[in-house]
């Protein structure tokens, strides 16, 4: 869910900040998305927690002037899921556009210009400009992307799971944090934490042959 909800999520913004033609709000903004990815998850999950809480939180209050009966989210099985999605883009949105913003900064100004002589508008600019100028970019990042599939973020889970929950949102970190460290199963351990690896490994690999095949663009 990571890679096909929060991997485009960094693209659009840096694409937006990008049309951004004011110099202070800019620097607000970007301040303002950047700001999370300095928190830590105990911090994040404390926000989410009340700001989702059924009894006073601001998100239930929203749905109360609707007429909508309150949900815990956090012991919900069918939106514990979106809520560590949501938690991820709040948190990395910000901060991994700056590879993609880098990537348009290098663009030739010259493209630009070509195109505004050719009558294209702000779109047309992104799409036939700004877009194939960060190829390269996206899919390096998805290449690495692609071997972390299987990798949540053990910090963000411990700091979520309940067990009302614990079915629908434990991962392979949280199974090797189980039997490693609460059970002393380490050579079990060792064994699904080795098996993690080698099948990002198989998917980094597989990503980079996809890459090459569509784009021409890889790793290496």
């Amino acid at each position: 869910m990571k890679i096909l909800f929060v991997f485009p999520v960094p693209i659009v913004v840096a694409l937006l900040l990008n049309e951004v033609r004011g110099g202070k709000l800019r620097k607000f903004i970007q301040s303002a998305i950047y700001l999370p990815h300095f928190l830590s998850w105990v911090v994040i999950a404390g926000i989410f927690i009340a700001v989702l809480s059924p009894s006073n939180g601001a998100v239930n209050d929203v749905l109360g002037i609707f007429g909508l009966q309150p949900v815990s989210f956090m012991t919900d099985q069918g939106a514990i899921r979106w809520v560590l999605v949501f938690s991820e883009i709040w948190r990395s949105a910000g901060w991994d556009s700056l590879l993609y913003l880098a990537a348009i900064i290098a663009i030739d100004q010259e493209l630009y210009q070509a195109a505004e002589i050719d009558g294209a508008g702000r779109f047309q600019k992104i799409l036939y400009v700004t877009l194939p100028g960060i190829i390269p970019t996206i899919a390096t990042l998805f290449i690495l992307n692609a071997g972390l599939f299987l990798n949540t973020g053990l910090d963000q889970a411990i700091n979520f799971i309940n067990d009302a929950v614990r079915n629908k949102i434990d991962i392979v970190d949280t199974y090797v944090y189980r039997i490693g460290l609460q059970t002393g199963e380490y050579s079990l351990a060792t064994a699904a934490g080795l098996f993690k690896a080698i099948l990002g490994m198989l998917m980094i690999v597989s990503a980079h042959l996809l890459s090459k095949r569509l784009t021409g663009k890889g790793v290496w």
